[in-house]
């Protein structure tokens, strides 16, 4: 997780969402790119982050 994943679930539970804890909301962020989790070594990092 991360605090944007925590500070995110918290405000989604605040809007009446249930089940959003900070994993589920951190998946979420990988799955629309917006966190890039390769590792420093992996080829496709980079082009990743250039995307």
């Amino acid at each position: 997780t991360s605090p944007e994943s925590t500070a995110l679930s918290k405000d989604l539970k605040k809007r009446g969402w249930k089940f959003v804890g900070p994993t589920t909301v951190y998946a979420f962020m990988q799955a629309m790119g917006l966190v890039n989790d390769h590792a420093a070594e992996c080829i496709m990092r980079a082009q990743v982050a250039s995307a």
